[in-house]
């Protein structure tokens, strides 16, 4: 399994990493391991990534195309999508999402996916980011709201809580995925979600 972990802040300064969070995620991707961090108009973008290498070549996440479109990807494909043997199916999957030209091309490519998988995608030109899991929730994925409203996180594992405070991590319904739109995102933390049931329907 690989830990994928994402923070979205409502700033251009971003939010340093949970120190215990990150760790975890190293312990579930011991192969490779790599942070991105991306800065549009309001927003800080941070992308980080653990990979325990089981198929195909080993790929670095996150994993980039030449349109600057992003993958994490914790996940098999066991049908649905042609990945040869020896053929990475986090490279498949990208390309895949790299051509999808609108919201219904997103949604029938994920609602093709056999296996266990989640995944954060940013998708650049279009600033927002799709994430979700496969509906059994095989694969973990949690995600976070600061208090304040000026952050949001997304990570496959979580830290304990400190001093018996009942964690704020939950987790992401697996019953569909979730587009998250930063154009819509607000100085006052207003995130605004697509959320597409049209994929398991």
């Amino acid at each position: 399994m690989c830990g994928i972990w994402c923070v979205v802040s409502l700033t251009t300064t971003h939010n340093p990493l949970d120190t215990h969070v990150h760790e975890n995620l190293k312990h579930r991707g011991p192969s490779s391991s790599h942070d991105i961090i991306e800065t549009i108009s309001n927003c800080s973008l941070l992308f980080s990534a653990h990979v325990l290498h089981m198929r195909g070549s080993l790929t670095p996440q996150p994993l980039r195309d030449e349109n600057g479109n992003m993958l994490l990807w914790n996940g098999e494909v066991f049908g649905g999508l042609s990945v040869d043997q020896g053929e990475n199916d986090t490279k498949v999957v990208l390309h895949h999402l790299s051509m999808a030209q609108c919201t219904s091309d997103m949604l029938s490519l994920l609602s093709q996916l056999k296996g266990p998988w989640a995944f954060i995608y940013y998708q650049k030109v279009e600033r927002c980011i799709w994430f979700g899991r496969d509906f059994f929730g095989r694969r973990s994925l949690l995600w976070k709201f600061d208090p304040e409203g000026t952050s949001f996180t997304l990570s496959s594992v979580a830290s304990m809580p400190v001093d018996n405070i009942q964690s704020q991590w939950q987790e992401v319904p697996p019953s569909g995925v979730y587009r998250f739109d930063l154009t819509d995102s607000s100085a006052l933390g207003n995130f605004v979600f697509l959320f597409a049931l049209e994929l398991f329907l």
